[in-house]
């Protein structure tokens, strides 16, 4: 069965590639990224030397109404057991008011809650759909349907490793309708249907809607979506909702963004991964659970009275559900029986000549049950940034200054930056930065490295071409985006990257 589908799909590609080949009215464009690593661990010997290259091709060819993309991934590391490469292929009709596409695709229902098949480039996080989508217009209103098998590619601890059971069945419909005016409705249906699983009757659905509403400068949106699943193993009913709710006024001067999200076993998918990806109210993309006990708020504001100042204020908190506070302290406090992350930043951003920025902050971050090895980690991280343009050229110096407080323990890191740059040219940067001291009983988790210099060169070599060689060492740690997070370790070795556009 694999064989035949494989024969299958080559021979859609090279049909499609010869009838392309010979259009006259074929228009391509594509790109690549191309990166290889070379780095060692601390024992710095030839036996310790570790390679990671990676190449990323992307081709679109478009005739007529016809549009066929084509992406190659290759990931080939040191260690020839972990190596992975796929060849993903979409072929698309669009032509108003229908637009249908078979093969590799990315889609998002909503804000997230019942479908989210996204790709992060920076992130290295790859969540896509293999099978048919269509898509309808009209009178104000879209309709889209959809059904394929998801693969979910994630990157962790310098690998890449498919997540999820590609067998796994995703079915779905979306509908969003204008016809009301300054009013948008919307309602969606996913079945997530799992082939090998040991509980009888082994689907989730989840189903919901969305009501958004926009004015002059307001705006609010809310949405909301239920989980009617199966439990692991044992059989029986699971049950989950999630419930996602923003506004925003947007003044001269002024602009407000309110935020406040509640999820009970809304996440679908495994350990490790989700089909849906619940937004998270944190500025960093930090998430407790991705969705299986969560609660959380954001309020921030922009404010600037002239030209010249800006000023910025965050307050944002995701945790699980807590009863033991009160609705008005909720948003401002994390106790020490939940776990989650208080995030509040302060940003001042001034403009004193046409040409100079100057912008100054403090950052503070509570993680309760977030980070391994620690229970309660407090940050208090003062910051400044220092920009000039010359015109030909520019240059951009900056310090932090982080306290920290894991547990028990104290100690701070501090790092200082300077760039210099010319642009469509060139980006030289330095940075160094350096951690006081490392606890012992966190060396396990830290390492026993206390200094990280690096230097960048970001080289444009044509207006389609771009080089980037970064040597020296990185400390690594948690990183998060858009709810996913991973721990890097520390990096001591050399990056190029090749990015290229055709």
């Amino acid at each position: 069965m694999k064989t035949r589908g494989t024969f299958l799909k080559n021979s859609i590609l090279l049909f499609i590639g010869t009838t392309l080949l010979f259009a006259a009215d074929l228009r391509i464009s594509g790109g690549n990224r191309a990166e290889y690593w070379f780095w060692a661990d601390e024992k710095r010997d030839s036996l310790n030397y570790t390679e990671h290259f990676e190449d990323r091709l992307t081709l679109s060819a478009q005739y007529t109404d016809f549009l066929f993309r084509g992406v190659f991934f290759l990931w080939d590391p040191s260690s020839t057991t972990q190596r992975l490469q796929y060849l993903d292929y979409t072929v698309e009709y669009k032509r108003h008011p229908v637009d249908i596409l078979y093969g590799t695709y990315y889609t998002v229902f909503g804000r997230g809650l019942v479908l989210n098949a996204y790709y992060d480039e920076d992130f290295r996080q790859d969540n896509s759909l293999f099978g048919v989508k269509a898509e309808f217009d009209y009178m104000k209103s879209h309709l889209t349907l959809l059904s394929g098998n998801p693969r979910n590619i994630a990157y962790e601890q310098f690998n890449y490793s498919v997540e999820n059971d590609t067998s796994d069945q995703i079915r779905g419909i979306d509908f969003l309708t204008k016809l009301i005016p300054k009013i948008t409705i919307g309602g969606r249906y996913v079945r997530v249907n799992r082939a090998e699983d040991l509980t009888p009757k082994s689907f989730t659905e989840l189903f919901g809607g969305n009501v958004g509403f926009v004015t002059g400068p307001f705006d609010a949106y809310v949405e909301y979506a239920r989980l009617l699943g199966t439990k692991p193993v044992v059989g029986g009913r699971l049950r989950g909702y999630g419930l996602v709710a923003t506004t925003g006024l947007a003044l001269p001067g002024l602009g407000i963004v309110v935020q406040y999200v509640n999820y009970d076993s809304i996440g679908t998918g495994g350990f490790g991964y989700r089909y849906n990806e619940p937004p998270t109210p944190i500025a960093s993309g930090i998430a407790v659970n991705q969705g299986m006990d969560e609660v959380g708020y954001g309020v921030s504001l922009i404010y600037s009275p002239t030209d010249a100042v800006a000023l910025e204020l965050q307050n944002n908190k995701l945790s699980t559900h807590d009863d033991a506070v009160s609705m008005v302290e909720e948003p401002f406090t994390l106790n020490d029986t939940v776990d989650g992350v208080l995030e509040q930043i302060l940003k001042v951003t001034t403009y004193p000549r046409d040409e100079m920025e100057v912008t100054g902050g403090v950052e503070r971050t509570v993680k309760q049950g977030i980070e391994a090895s620690i229970d309660r980690k407090t940050e208090l991280k003062p910051h400044v940034e220092f920009t000039y343009d010359f015109g030909t050229y520019f240059i951009e110096v900056g310090y932090e200054h982080n306290f920290i407080t894991s547990d028990t323990s104290d100690y701070y890191e501090h790092a200082g930056m300077v760039a210099l740059g010319r642009p469509e040219l060139f980006v030289l940067s330095f940075r160094y930065e350096r951690r006081s001291r490392v606890p012992e009983w966190l060396i396990a988790e830290l390492g026993e490295a206390t200094t990280w210099p690096l230097v960048e060169l970001s080289l444009d070599i044509t207006r389609r071409h771009n080089l980037r060689i970064r040597a020296g060492a990185e400390k690594g740690g948690l990183v998060c985006s858009g709810g996913v997070c991973r721990f890097e370790p520390p990096f001591q070795g050399v990056k190029c990257v090749l990015s290229s556009l055709f």
